[in-house]
């Protein structure tokens, strides 16, 4: 394996938090990444063009038709076969960020579950805190969250899977396993250590830009407004990731 800990990311017109995305993962301890462009017209690419120099990104371009089932289809086809690339391998989106509130550097609580086939983790929804407009940071701007953490309604999950294990699909929200006794048996779901904070709407200028306007990876759902109303909670002041991700944040100013 030449790799303790990578990421693997489908992602459109994302530009405007590619570089703090990055950034945030390798502060955290991730040593690669897999990224599948699905057809980008943003700076996102031109962005990613230094990682990539530097052999910290396996940049791959997706092709094909829209239909249900493909998010899952382009994770297998591009990320599954480098797997045993990596001991651990997350799969999120570019609007996750995974951390925990114990470390730092992510690969010493997975280094302890060497057992552990997959990890779940609950996300953690984060509204717009009122922001019209994208700021310079995602994580330093976006400090409103929902009430409930985990945040079970609307639910979402993702996961860390363990490349020991013989993994037949890569999905949205969990891996599939060879052998039905792993994935029962060697699977822990919401680990409280770590933590997804899912900055789902961001600002108004985001979500009407961006994701009113590039369709679903899946088949083309269109969003509107009053999807934005639903997701934009904001109820609890929450500055843990904001304080922990100083040094990133300030990278960012420069």
């Amino acid at each position: 394996m030449v790799y303790k800990l990578a990421v693997g990311a489908l992602f459109k017109n994302e530009g405007h938090v590619m570089k703090e995305w990055i950034e945030h993962y390798l502060f955290h301890g991730v040593e690669h990444f897999y990224l599948i462009d699905d057809g980008s017209t943003d700076f996102g690419v031109a962005i990613l063009k230094p990682y990539v120099d530097r052999g910290l990104v396996t940049l791959f371009t997706s092709d094909c038709d829209y239909y249900l089932g493909r998010q899952r289809d382009l994770y297998n086809r591009f990320v599954l076969p480098r797997l045993k690339e990596t001991e651990w391998l997350l799969m999120c989106d570019l609007d996750e960020f995974v951390w925990s509130p114990a470390y730092v550097d992510l690969r010493v609580p997975l280094g302890a579950a060497a057992h552990i086939g997959q990890i779940q983790i609950e996300h953690t929804l984060f509204g717009s805190a009122g922001l019209a407009e994208n700021p310079p940071s995602v994580v330093g701007a976006y400090v409103m969250r929902a009430r409930e953490s985990p945040t079970r309604s609307p639910g979402l999950r993702k996961y860390f899977v363990n490349s020991r294990f013989s993994i037949t699909s890569l999905n949205v929200h969990h891996a599939s396993f060879e052998r039905l006794e792993d994935e029962k048996n060697h699977f822990i779901l919401d680990e409280t250590c770590f933590q997804l904070n899912h900055y789902c709407c961001q600002s108004r200028e985001f979500w009407w830009l961006v994701k009113c306007h590039r369709g679903d990876v899946n088949n083309w759902r269109v969003r509107t407004m009053a999807d934005f109303d639903e997701v934009d909670q904001n109820d609890v002041e929450d500055c843990g990731l904001k304080m922990q991700n100083g040094p990133v944040i300030d990278g960012l100013r420069e």
